[in-house]
């Protein structure tokens, strides 16, 4: 939704893997890395509800954020 780098602004896809700092993001082109800082994203959760994520928020390693909250 949100980037400074315009290449990536309605990149679509699924996440397959995070790192970090990093999302990987599988499109119809082929996996994209992505940094999650200074970035906002809309996720489509397979309920499909729609949340939006800073990506400020979530760097850091999944099972550090689990720890923080």
């Amino acid at each position: 939704m949100s980037s400074p780098n315009l290449p990536e602004l309605g990149i679509k896809g699924k996440v397959i893997y995070e790192t970090k700092n990093m999302l990987v993001i599988r499109t119809s082109k082929g996996d994209v890395r992505v940094p999650k800082d200074k970035r906002l994203f809309l996720f489509r959760l397979p309920s499909g509800k729609r949340v939006i994520v800073l990506g400020d928020k979530v760097v850091g390693r999944p099972e550090e954020r689990v720890k923080r909250s």
